[in-house]
C-alpha cells in the first residue's frame, strides 16, 4: 500500500469490505536522515489512521540509506519508482545500522497490531541493486530479526518477501536456513506473481508450487515444516484481465492459497499507485488512481470467507469446477466457482441436492459435496 495516497476514508472502506490487515512500508532513508536520529513524523501519522480504522499492519522495513552506502543507478524498469537509489545494507556497519533502525521502530510501535517484514523482493535487482545477494540478505535478516526480538520479545517478524515462491527462489531460503534467522522468524513470506510466456496464469495455478514450496522448506529446516507461510503480495492488473475477472480473482487468490497451505494473502493493491496508462504497474488496484472502483468488490462474500474455517478441498467430477469445504458456525458450507477467466461462462451443478449455477466468481452454498449438473455454456 502506498501510504501517501491513502486517506482515513480508504482505511475505513477497506475494513468495511471485510479485510483485516494491510501491508505498507517504512523507508529507512526517509526516517534516519542523520546518523542515529529518527524522524517518525510520517509513520506516526499513518499508524494513527490505522489504529482508528481497526486494521492490523504488515510493515515492510526496507530501502538503503545514503548515510551508510553509495548511490546506485538502476536500469529502466516498469516496476522501479526511482532510478537512483541507495545501495542495500551489505557490509557490517550498514547492516548494524539497519538493525538499530528496525529495533527502534519495533519499540516505538510495540503496542500496535503489527508484523514486521524485513525487506521487499530481495531477489529482484530493482529492490536489491545492482544484483541480488542471498547470503548478504540472510545476514541482514538474522541480525535484524534478533535486534527486533531483543527490543520487543513478543514482536512478530517475517521474511524474505521474495518476488517468487520458495520453490523458484530456493537460494534465498537456503541462505536463510543456514543463519539464526531460521529459528528467529515467526513466518515466511513470499509473492505469488508468475508470468509464463507473457501470460499471467490463473490463481489456482499457484497450488502445486505452494505444495512443492512447503516440501522444500521442510527439507531446509525442521522448524519450517510447520512455520506459517504468508503471501504478502499478489494481484492481477486490470490491463491483463477484465475488471470483472479481477474482482473474481480477488477472492480466488485467497482461496487458492488457503487450499494449498498459505495462511494469509495480501492483494496488490487497493488503489492504482501510478497513473501511467502504458505501464502494467499502473493497473493492479481495485480502484483507479482517482479513487473510483473498477468493479466494486463483493464485501459480503469477503466477510464470509475470512470468517469461516477452512476444512478441505472437495473433489468434483468436472475439472473446471473448484470447491472447498468450510465450517461456518455449526453449518458446512461449500465455496465453489468455475476455473475460468471469462466472466460470461457458467455451469450448472448440484451442491448437496441444491441446484447452483457457477461462474468464475465464487459463491457460498450450504452443503458438503458437489455433483455435476446438466446445463453448461462453458466452451
Amino acid at each position: 500500500m502506498q501510504v501517501w495516497q491513502i486517506r482515513a476514508a480508504d482505511l475505513e472502506r477497506i475494513r468495511s469490505f471485510g479485510f483485516s490487515f494491510l501491508r505498507w512500508g517504512m523507508s529507512w532513508q526517509a526516517i534516519e536522515k542523520r546518523p542515529g536520529q529518527f524522524d517518525w513524523t510520517e509513520p506516526d501519522a499513518f499508524f494513527d489512521k490505522v489504529r482508528r480504522s481497526g486494521l492490523s499492519s504488515i510493515v515492510i522495513l526496507a530501502t538503503g540509506n545514503p548515510l551508510y552506502g553509495r548511490q546506485l543507478e538502476l536500469r529502466p524498469d516498469p516496476t522501479a519508482r526511482e532510478l537512483r537509489v541507495a545501495a542495500p545494507p551489505e557490509d557490517q556497519p550498514a547492516v548494524a545500522a539497519f538493525s538499530r533502525f528496525a529495533a527502534a521502530a519495533a519499540k516505538r510501535y510495540a503496542n500496535d497490531r503489527v508484523t514486521w517484514e524485513i525487506w521487499n523482493e530481495p531477489d529482484s535487482p530493482v529492490f536489491w541493486p545492482p544484483k541480488p545477494q542471498p547470503e548478504a540478505y540472510a545476514r541482514l535478516v538474522a541480525m535484524t530479526c534478533s535486534a527486533i526480538k531483543v527490543a520487543v520479545p513478543e514482536a512478530m517478524v517475517i521474511a524474505p518477501a521474495t518476488a517468487s515462491l520458495p520453490i523458484r527462489a530456493s537460494a534465498f531460503y537456503s541462505a536463510l536456513a543456514k543463519t539464526d534467522a531460521a529459528g528467529c522468524l515467526d513466518g515466511l513470506s513470499m509473492h505469488s506473481y508468475r508470468i509464463i510466456r507473457s501470460r499471467r496464469p490463473d490463481p489456482e495455478s499457484v497450488e502445486p508450487d505452494n505444495l512443492a514450496s512447503r516440501v522444500l522448506l521442510g527439507r531446509l529446516s525442521n522448524r519450517w515444516s510447520t512455520l506459517p507461510i504468508l503471501c504478502t503480495e499478489w494481484g492481477y492488473p486490470s490491463s491483463s484481465v477484465s475488471s470483472a475477472t479481477q474482482q473474481a480473482y480477488l477472492a480466488r487468490v485467497y482461496l487458492a492459497n488457503l487450499a494449498s497451505g498459505v495462511t494469509a494473502t495480501v492483494w496488490y493493491e487497493w488503489k492504482d499507485s501510478r497513473d501511467e496508462v502504458a505501464n502494467p504497474e499502473s493497473h493492479f488496484g481495485l480502484l483507479t488512481a482517482q479513487g473510483a472502483f473498477k468493479v466494486e468488490p463483493d464485501g459480503e462474500l469477503i466477510r464470509r470467507l475470512v470468517g469461516m474455517k477452512f476444512i478441505r478441498q472437495v473433489e468434483s467430477a468436472v475439472p473446471q469446477v473448484q470447491a472447498l469445504l468450510f465450517e461456518e458456525g455449526n453449518t458446512n458450507q461449500i465455496v465453489a466457482w468455475l476455473r475460468s477467466d471469462d466472466d460470461a461462462r457458467t455451469i450448472s451443478v448440484s451442491i448437496s441436492g441444491r441446484a447452483a449455477v457457477l461462474s468464475n466468481r465464487p459463491i457460498v452454498v450450504p452443503g458438503d459435496q458437489i455433483e455435476a449438473g446438466g446445463h453448461s455454456n462453458a466452451h
